[in-house]
């Protein structure tokens, strides 16, 4: 993916990433966060930062109009997480099925350069399998190949 990309911020005491998404509606505090789920597979949470509550909101439609750039953002954070934790999988999923098609398209888009460097996997019913892209899948699964 050689699209341009947010700088981040990578905060040790919280452990997470932190970067503005600038569009339409202005600046938009946005976060991405690793929580070891089980040995060695960490949940990817990504959303908006709402300093009301002070946590990261997963569901909010921010539609700023920066999509491609959010996500190439996204997909360099996990990069850097995958680099610095290279026995680390990643697992995620949408917050609603919108949003697990839409990350199912971009692994789609970028498959062939993808698998150059991650092994890939697509769940149905929490039961892994390497992914293909012609499936439909509830959540997905990804590592460094080393």
């Amino acid at each position: 993916m050689n699209e341009p990309v947010y700088e981040t911020i990578y905060s040790t005491n919280e452990d997470r990433y932190t970067f503005e998404s600038v569009g339409k509606k202005g600046i938009i505090l946005k976060v991405v966060k690793f929580v070891e789920i089980s040995n060695n597979i960490y949940n990817f949470g990504f959303g908006d930062f709402d300093p009301i509550t002070n946590k990261i909101d997963d569901k909010v439609v921010s539609d700023n109009g920066d999509l491609v750039k959010v996500m190439a953002t996204i997909i360099s954070i996990a990069s850097v997480f995958l680099n610095h934790n290279p026995m680390a999988y990643i697992y995620f999923k949408g917050s609603n099925l919108i949003r697990t098609q839409l990350y199912q398209r971009i692994i789609n888009r970028y498959y062939d350069s993808l698998i150059q460097s991650y092994e890939i996997y697509g769940l149905i019913d929490d039961e892994p399998e390497i992914f293909q892209t012609n499936k439909s899948y509830e959540s997905f699964l990804i590592r460094k190949l080393f």
